[in-house]
Formats: structure tokens, C-alpha cells, sequence
């Protein structure tokens, strides 16, 4: 990956090449062995995004108010992105800017996509420059670096029309909606507006430019926004029909979720009764992925706080009953985005054996 960073670097007009190098060596970082298996995972993923932004940037044939749009993004997430990594922010809060960078960078290929509706493709500019904007001036902490946790949630409602086949890998495809199988995608207006009414706020609440007394009431007018934000993300997600995967994979698409957008010491805390005394012991450093073994069993990666790479066997119906516990159904939607409807679709599969997954099936 460096190096076709390295290649295109010599392709990318003049104000693109230390960007390109900012790339590279965020790349670089996470090659530290001491590096966590998500952290890895999300820098090397957004690094895809934005390096197949550049090659669009690049291209002559693409307009040049795409390719001005593109810089703009590719710059600002370049950024973000390397503040993560940063020394010096919390690991909690460097893993949570780093999973928005992940998911936002997603709606680049939407963006640079000539089938985006041009209404579509600026509001999704908008959003994403903004949210990253911010991002980076607070260094992904407290309430602005949550706010962006649930904007990069509901922007994947955003992108379902275009979302490309690859996309599956970090974040699989839901089903379509009802109303998109009819031809409509109306019921995504009012959630894109929603959702940029948000990071206007996040913006104007950390830009330094702004004076004190206008930064707070954008604060709290962002506050005010995102609560009506998420009740439009829970509308587009009332929308989608339930995901056609069995319980093995539903659950895995589900765990995947929720091990990548809670903190690990959350996680550590919340599944202690299921963990082996080996992980117990030494401590889990970062609880990473989740692979179907059946329609029973996950087995589940970790990184201990020893740098030990492990896996063990986790029965599924414990296992999301512990993490409903974790997660409450109303927080669902907003903390996961298209993965709470596999949650949900697990939920329903382990009804059927009489297992209760929290609060899954009655909220959100």
C-alpha cells in the first residue's frame, strides 16, 4: 500500500504531495507491532479510500469541480486521520476518530462516482469535510468525537444507492429498502439534511476563528440536531428490510459492529464472565473481530495488553447477551449504523430458543 502511495505520488498535482507523505507515514505507524489489530485495520482501509481519491483527482477526464471537491476532503481527512495517531490523544479517543475516518471515507467512492446525483454527492462533501473539520480540532474527544460516532452511522443510510460491491469487506451491505425496491429514494432528503444540520454546528462549535459565545451556542444547537438526527437514521433504518444471513453470520456482522465502535475497556468490563482467565489475567488490549463458526460459535481475535495475539471460541447466545447489556436497543442505530440490523436480525434468531438479546427487539 506504500507504495503505490509512493507511485501516485508523482501523479497528484503539487499541493497533493504532502498529503500523499502524510499518508505514507500513517501507514507507516501502524506497522508498530504495538499497533492494535483495528487501528491497523482502519488506518490501512481509509488509506484505500483516499488513495483511490487521488487517482480520481489525478485523472484527466474527471471535472474540475469534482477533482477541487476531492482535494478538499482528501486533505482535510489526511489530517484528521494523522491526528489519531497522535502520542498524545487517549487511545480511546484515537480509536474513535479513527473508525469515523474509516467510515466516512467510505462515501468517497460515492462522491467520486459520476452516477451520484449532484444534490447527493455535495451534501455528502459537505458532511464529510465538516465532520472530519471538527474531528480534528477536538481531537475526536467527549461529545464531539460521540456526535461523529452517530454521524458516521447514519451517513451509511446515505450511500445505498451507490454503494459499490468491494465496500463489503469493513462494512457489509444491507438489504435494500422497501421503498428503493419501488424505484424511490425520497427518504433519504430529510436524513441527509439532518445530518448535515449536525456538523454545520460541529464545525461552526471548533472553529477557533468563532468567538467563545458562538462556539457554545453551536454546541448546543449541535446538541439540539442530534437528537433529530437520529430519529431520521431510526426512520431509514425502519426501512430496510432484515438482512438475509443466517444466525452465524448475523451474529458475526453484528459483534464485528459493536467490538469496533465501544472502547475496549467497556468491552473488557462487560464480557469478563466469558473471557478465558488466560485474557482475564493479562488484560485485552483490544477486542478485534469476530468469524462465524457455525451457526453456535464465534470465534473471536483479541490483542492482549502483552501484545499476545489470541483467539478463543465464544458461544453466540451468552456472547449477544452479554453485548445487549452492553448496548442497549434505543443506542442501536445510531452507535452502529447498517450493522444494528443484524443485531436485530440475531436478536429475532435467538428469540426462537428463547434467549433474550437485552432491550434489541423492544427499542431503536
Amino acid at each position: 500500500m506504500t507504495a503505490a502511495l509512493n507511485r501516485t505520488r508523482g501523479d497528484v498535482p503539487e499541493e497533493l504531495t504532502s498529503t500523499v507523505d502524510t499518508l505514507a507515514a500513517a501507514l507507516r505507524t501502524v506497522t508498530d507491532p504495538a499497533t492494535t489489530p483495528q487501528d491497523r485495520e482502519a488506518v490501512t482501509e481509509s488509506a484505500k479510500k483516499l488513495a483511490s481519491a487521488l487517482s480520481v483527482i489525478s485523472d484527466d477526464s474527471t471535472p474540475r469541480e469534482l477533482r477541487d471537491q476531492l482535494t478538499v476532503l482528501v486533505k482535510q481527512m489526511t489530517s484528521t486521520l494523522a491526528v489519531g495517531q497522535e502520542p498524545d490523544v487517549p487511545p480511546e479517543d484515537g480509536a474513535r476518530l479513527l473508525v469515523v475516518v474509516e467510515r466516512t471515507a467510505s462515501a468517497l467512492d460515492a462522491i467520486g462516482d459520476s452516477g451520484t446525483p449532484k444534490k447527493l454527492r455535495g451534501e455528502l462533501a459537505a458532511i464529510v469535510e465538516e465532520v472530519s473539520y471538527a474531528l480534528e480540532q477536538s481531537r475526536g474527544q467527549g461529545e464531539m468525537g460521540m456526535t461523529a460516532l452517530w454521524v458516521s452511522s447514519a451517513m451509511g443510510f446515505l450511500t445505498l444507492s451507490t454503494a459499490q460491491p468491494e465496500e463489503t469487506a469493513t462494512q457489509p451491505e444491507p438489504s435494500r429498502t422497501r421503498s428503493e425496491q419501488s424505484g424511490t429514494s425520497q427518504q433519504h432528503d430529510p436524513l441527509a439534511k439532518a445530518i448535515h444540520q449536525v456538523t454545520q454546528s460541529m464545525k461552526e462549535a471548533t472553529d477557533s476563528r468563532n468567538s467563545p459565545e458562538k462556539r457554545n451556542e453551536a454546541r448546543k444547537e449541535m446538541s439540539d440536531r442530534t437528537t433529530g438526527m437520529k430519529d431520521e437514521h431510526d426512520k431509514a433504518a425502519s426501512e430496510q428490510e432484515p438482512p438475509d444471513a443466517p444466525v452465524g453470520k448475523a451474529a458475526e456482522v453484528c459483534t464485528n459492529a459493536i467490538l469496533k465502535a465501544l472502547p475496549d475497556r467497556r468491552l473488557e468490563k462487560g464480557l469478563k464472565d466469558l473471557t478465558p482467565s488466560n485474557w482475564d489475567s493479562a488484560g485485552v488490549k483490544d477486542f478485534w473481530k469476530a468469524k462465524e463458526n457455525g451457526n453456535e460459535v464465534l470465534d473471536v481475535r483479541a490483542q492482549l495488553e502483552n501484545d499476545e495475539h489470541t483467539h478463543a471460541p465464544f458461544d453466540i447466545g451468552p456472547l449477544i447477551e452479554e453485548l445487549a447489556e452492553l448496548l442497549p436497543g434505543k443506542e442501536l442505530n445510531a452507535t452502529l449504523g447498517q450493522p444494528a440490523l443484524h443485531c436485530k436480525q440475531t436478536a429475532v434468531y435467538l428469540d426462537q430458543d428463547g434467549i433474550t438479546a437485552g432491550s434489541w427487539l423492544g427499542e431503536g
